[in-house]
């Protein structure tokens, strides 16, 4: 029992680690489109399984690499983090959330929503494929529905923002400076020999 809670809250934690950006961007994009709120949840949930989809082909063919390797991976999202915190001591501008411009038409929002959030997850499919590939097949159904529930929180704390701005405005404030950090201790647990690792198939 305990080792499935580790891998559930390993998993939740990569996806807010990876998300953040996504969440501020949806919650940007609910707040612009509030009359649009179900076509920008439905582009949101489109991008996520297209997400997943991708993460999960790629960990199965990351499962080809030698096991003396796999945790080598873990590497990877600590990697991602470093150059997050490079980018935030630079200060760069996040023109992605400013230079949203979508026409206020229901299909023209949900592909919109669908290409900003495919093209904000690479992060999200780099760590979830090394995830994968260095976890067993039992692992694996556990970290699945688990990525698909976290989307779906989420989409609710999105949709909450939009009665709650000084949320939605701490959110955007302060979540960027958590992201780095939390990608950096997935990347430590995959490069540990975990339970991942060794629960059964």
């Amino acid at each position: 029992m305990g080792e499935m809670l580790t891998i559930i809250a390993v998993t939740a934690v990569a996806f807010i680690g990876t998300n953040l950006d996504n969440l501020i961007l949806l919650v940007t994009l609910h707040n612009r489109y509030e009359k649009r709120v179900a076509m920008v949840t439905a582009g949101y949930f489109a991008a996520m399984l297209l997400i997943g989809s991708i993460s999960f082909v790629l960990g199965e063919v990351g499962e080809l690499i030698p096991i003396a390797y796999l945790g080598l991976l873990g590497v990877i999202p600590i990697i991602i983090g470093i150059i997050a915190i490079a980018q935030l001591l630079e200060k760069k501008p996040e023109a992605e959330l400013a230079s949203i411009a979508i026409a206020n038409q229901g299909h023209t929002i949900f592909v919109s929503v669908l290409m900003t959030q495919l093209s904000n997850g690479t992060d999200t499919i780099i760590t979830f494929s090394a995830l994968l590939a260095d976890s067993s097949d039992a692992s694996d159904y556990l970290i699945a529905p688990t990525f698909l529930a976290m989307v779906c929180v989420f989409a609710w704390v999105a949709f909450y923002s939009l009665e709650h701005r000084a949320f939605s405005n701490l959110l955007k404030r302060y979540g960027k400076y958590l992201a780095p950090f939390i990608l950096i201790l997935v990347g430590v647990y995959i490069l540990a020999n975990t339970v991942t690792d060794l629960m059964p198939a």
